[in-house]
């Protein structure tokens, strides 16, 4: 026989695919688990028990909704709910640090109207249908099926959702038909377009259209010591300008492009009239061939009335025919917004204008259009910027970025380039120190990709490998807390919460699941700073069946308990309320769990549970402070133990582990053994500990004798079921293993 005292001091690889199983050469093997349930992984290797779900109220309506965060900043934050054609908000009182829904006025719930039905919001994958992007007070949200909007914080307990009204652009490639087009002034509204062919319908009313001269050479060229006569019209650098007076040009050459200039001492004034090009806004469509519209930026007389109609024009980019943006983000003082293959950045600093050319000359600030090239037809799902801007389509990711780094990004000076041909879901990818974490296309990879400076390209890894079997029903969003564990949170589609602690700098990469108490299934999540500033804070929109009814519950994560904290606020239930004040046996309030068996800490202790009616429960003994809520218990299962034998490894080995030592920080509760159909209980009461008194909390190491015999397995399993926290540093078996099997 063979005995060993192996240790596990380490258990930050998280929960392990299956079919690591008998890997025992792994590095990982031994830090990893087998099973691991609302624990959380540090970076620096012991397992920390999450906190529970604090209840907030019910969402809005009956509908499955989408929480996306707003951060104007780490004091001002907001979740905000969208559901059918309804958005609502909820923020955090800064002075009593209560959470709750937005309100206006005292008693009034900020709730406004939205154009978002439910297909809007998710797509029949589950991930969400809607795009964000922030800067400031402002919330840039695209959906494909309506026009860009806006959603402006004017106050702190305001919001409005106005249009992005775009300028200059962006437009459609120039037709190359014979149809030709004329409107009937250069200026005003109620201008009508006239087309010689079908081309205009109901969905291009709010979309842009732009004409070009018919002939620019119609308009004489300007030219020094001619006499002008008042309103007459010459062509110099491209534009289009009237003389305001009748005598002989000068010498200066016009080129301005606003107001009215002399092109001498002793010349003709020139007002500016256009560039050769101007467009307009469609307000209605009459007809087929005709439409109403009002002129944004003057036209050129060579498109006015019949004998002037032209072939050079083009709808906007973006209308109800063509397609709306369905992706946005902001990159090197640019706003970008995407459809199908085509990305289109703004004019530098200015979010709203489009303009591909400034009076006619594409200069280094203009607008930008990209289209992402790899020889498949595949729309962009998401773009984010770093140091580029990457971009992730159905077939491939690209990045963005300056053809040469000396120059800013601009028309002349802008690349795209195919970094990997993975795919990616519809869901916008987490950012984390050099690495950016996206979804592949199936929703069953995460995938890491981050700039390999010393081969010079970009790197993209299998952030699943070790634990494929986690994602299997599939993601539909994800989300990221970066204190105090740095976690990704990621949503199933079979409701289910899940989270990867991520910390490329320590090589921590750890996969593990969190049940929700009641069998919740998570429909949405969102991260917000948290009012304290200690953390960031998960919000949930779970779905419940609550005495035979289906509600949608807000709630958030609170934060495990911490050293200095008082034993009475540890928080470990789901969907829970607390109370605090004079000695009670009575806690009410809390008829969203009406027919719920629910978890209790009373003063710091665990008390047996009850069953919660009419909204309340009935205590053993007075509560001055007390926390109820659905039961999360918090499950470790290691890894088969190779503890190895005499003739090489210990696999597959009758075994048995004769003692075990646990080791933990500030603890109280538990029980361990190697399943959970066979657990003894951990006793932290001490001799000394005054019996009407709550066990105090636990550090150090508890010896105890193991409760199975002999197997070939040999799993160490430690389990929670009371709302009390754990920290668990290591577990120490001590092992005698039979040479034969």
């Amino acid at each position: 026989m063979a005995k060993a005292s192996p240790i596990q001091s380490s258990v930050n690889s998280g929960e392990l695919s299956p079919l690591l199983d008998a890997r025992t050469d792994f590095a990982k093997y031994g830090t990893g688990a087998s099973i691991m349930e609302n624990f959380l992984p540090t970076v620096q290797g012991p397992l920390v028990r999450r906190a529970g779900t604090r209840f907030v109220r019910e969402a809005g309506g009956s509908e499955k909704v989408l929480f996306v965060p707003f951060e104007f900043s780490v004091t001002q934050a907001y979740v905000i709910e969208f559901r059918p054609f309804f958005i609502r908000f909820y923020t955090t009182d800064s002075v009593t640090k209560v959470r709750g829904v937005l309100e206006s006025s005292p008693g009034t719930v900020l709730q406004i109207l939205s154009p978002y039905e439910a297909t809007d919001l998710f797509s029949a994958d589950g991930t969400p249908r809607l795009k964000f992007a922030q800067s400031g007070d402002f919330l840039y949200i695209t959906s494909g099926n309506h026009q860009t909007r806006i959603l402006k914080r004017t106050s702190a307990t305001n919001f409005t959702l106005t249009l992005h009204e775009v300028e200059g652009g962006p437009f459609k490639i120039l037709n190359d038909t014979t149809t030709t087009v004329f409107a009937s002034a250069e200026a005003g509204t109620g201008v009508t377009l006239t087309a010689s062919a079908g081309i205009f319908a109901a969905g291009h009313v709010g979309s842009l259209f732009q004409l070009e001269s018919k002939d620019i050479n119609a308009i004489p060229a300007w030219e020094v010591g001619k006499v002008i006569a008042v309103g007459a019209r010459r062509r110099s650098d491209g534009k289009t300008y009237e003389a305001l007076n009748g005598a002989t040009t000068g010498t200066n050459r016009p080129v301005h492009t606003e107001g009215a200039l002399f092109d001498g001492d002793v010349g003709v004034q020139w007002q500016f009239r256009d560039p050769g090009y101007g467009y307009v806004k469609i307000t209605s469509v009459d007809s087929s061939t005709q439409a109403t519209v009002t002129v944004v930026d003057r036209l050129p007389s060579q498109v006015v009335l019949a004998a002037n109609a032209t072939t050079r024009w083009a709808f906007g980019a973006w209308s109800t025919v063509e397609g709306w943006p369905t992706a946005v983000a902001f990159f090197r003082e640019r706003l970008w917004l995407a459809k199908k293959q085509m990305v289109w950045g703004s004019v530098a600093a200015d979010f709203n204008d489009f303009r591909a050319r400034n009076f006619g000359q594409v200069t280094a600030d203009a607008a930008i259009v990209v289209t992402l090239v790899s020889g498949k037809i595949n729309d962009v799902q998401w773009m984010t910027g770093d140091d580029e801007l990457l971009c992730g389509t159905a077939g491939g990711e690209f990045v963005i970025g300056e053809l040469t780094n000396g120059n800013p990004i601009g028309p002349g000076n802008v690349r795209s380039r195919l970094i990997s041909q993975y795919g990616s879901r519809s869901i916008p990818p987490i950012k984390n120190g050099n690495g950016q974490l996206f979804i592949q296309r199936a929703g069953l990879k995460a995938r890491e990709i981050s700039y390999d400076s010393l081969n010079l390209k970009y790197a993209s890894t299998d952030a699943t490998i070790l634990a494929n079997h986690i994602t299997r029903s599939g993601v539909v969003n994800v989300a990221f807390t970066q204190e105090p564990v740095p976690v990704v949170w990621v949503l199933l589609a079979d409701g289910s919460l899940i989270g990867y602690t991520w910390s490329a700098e320590q090589d921590v990469r750890a996969w593990h699941r969190h049940p929700v108490g009641g069998n919740g299934f998570v429909e949405s999540m969102a991260v917000i700073p948290a009012i304290e500033g200690d953390r960031d804070e998960l919000w949930l929109c779970v779905r419940r069946v609550i005495n035979g009814t289906i509600v949608r519950y807000v709630e958030y994560m609170e934060r495990p308990w911490r050293e200095g904290d008082l034993q009475s606020s540890s928080f470990y239930v789901d969907s829970g309320l607390s109370y605090k004040g004079a000695a009670t046996t009575t806690i009410s309030g809390l008829s969203h769990l009406n027919g719920q068996v629910v978890d209790v800490l009373v003063n710091g202790a665990a008390h047996p549970q009850r069953t919660v009616s009419g909204g309340f429960i009935t205590l053993q003994i007075p509560a001055t402070v007390a926390h109820v809520g659905l039961p999360c218990p918090a499950k470790f299962r290691s890894m088969r133990i190779e503890a190895g034998a005499k003739d090489g490894t210990s696999q597959g080995k009758t075994k048995r582990i004769h003692k075990m030592v646990y080791r933990f920080i500030n603890t109280a509760g538990g029980k361990y053994g190697s399943s959970v159909e066979n657990l003894d209980t951990l006793q932290f009461r001490e001799a000394s500990d005054p019996m009407d008194q709550p066990v105090p909390l636990y550090s150090g190491d508890k010896v105890v004798s193991w409760p199975d015999g002999y197997t070939t397995d040999g799993y160490i399993m430690y389990v929670n079921d009371q709302p009390l926290p754990v920290t668990l540093l290591a577990v120490m078996p001590q092992v005698v293993t039979n040479d034969a099997r």
